[in-house]
């Protein structure tokens, strides 16, 4: 099984930046209090410090919201490695990030198959109605049932090439936080939240189990595509290749139009 990363024990960028901000609203906060607490008249050098002081304070609390965002993220995203845990010995579970945002994507594969599960952090109530998903009566800012679908279908080829033969991914869409009061699928995806997110996976039967080979075999595969780089295209602009008369395409040629005579 593996996991995340251990965390940080220094200091980040980001870290950093936000104590320096703090200590710039600080320091300028307080020149402007004992400049505008003891004169009458406020120099005008005094006066330069207020943009400075806005713009600390602007960085510093966006800054410190990135970074407890970034902590809760990973706050919420250890609970569904802890309730993957509890899967049997015969579970094997890869955690990569997800194609759509900070979602995290985990795969579980076991001897019932493969399952693709989609985490959300959304807070609130799940209900679902005429096959659509609704978070607090709303719809998500974000088609969470198709971003399943989705993850789902690029887990299945890639495990269908490597085990030669059609693999069924099970797409799970899991909330960290909200409470699901939903019954039954919506569009071939499990809803689920996070205390019965390993009931829920044991429980799906298969109609062809996989081996421990297979499972192995397949844990491998998704381990390598997490280690291996993001190879983008690179497009070049090349001159174009001067092609032998024989090959040159045809061109039609319109003929020249001639004046027409009249007749006297």
């Amino acid at each position: 099984m593996t996991g995340a990363p251990p965390p940080k024990t220094s200091l980040g960028r980001r870290e950093g930046q936000c104590l320096a901000a703090i200590y710039l609203a600080v320091a300028t906060g307080v020149a402007l209090a004992g400049a505008f607490g003891q004169a009458a008249l406020v120099p005008y050098g005094t006066l330069l410090l207020m943009p400075v002081f806005a713009v600390a304070v602007v960085e510093a609390v966006r800054t410190a919201t990135s970074i407890h965002h970034e902590w809760r993220t990973h706050e919420l995203g250890a609970n569904v490695k802890r309730a993957l845990a509890c899967l049997g010995p015969s579970y094997r579970v890869v955690t990569r990030p997800s194609s759509f945002g900070e979602r995290d994507r985990h795969v579980a594969i076991g001897p019932n198959g493969v399952f693709l599960v989609l985490t959300s952090d959304d807070a609130g109530r799940v209900t679902a109605s005429d096959q659509r998903l609704f978070v607090n009566a709303r719809l998500p800012w974000r088609n969470l049932v198709e971003d399943s679908r989705v993850e789902a279908l690029r887990v299945g080829d890639r495990l269908q090439r490597v085990l030669g033969r059609p693999v069924r991914v099970h797409a799970v869409l899991c909330f960290t936080r909200a409470l699901v009061a939903v019954g039954q699928e919506i569009r071939g995806v499990k809803i689920v939240q996070v205390p019965r997110l390993a009931r829920l996976i044991e429980s799906v039967g298969a109609d062809a189990p996989l081996t421990d080979s297979d499972v192995e075999t397949a844990r491998a595969e998704l381990v390598a595509q997490e280690k291996s780089p993001v190879v983008r295209p690179i497009f070049r602009l090349t001159p174009r290749r001067a092609s032998p008369e024989h090959e040159r395409p045809l061109t039609l040629v319109g003929r020249p139009s001639t004046p027409h005579r009249r007749h006297s």
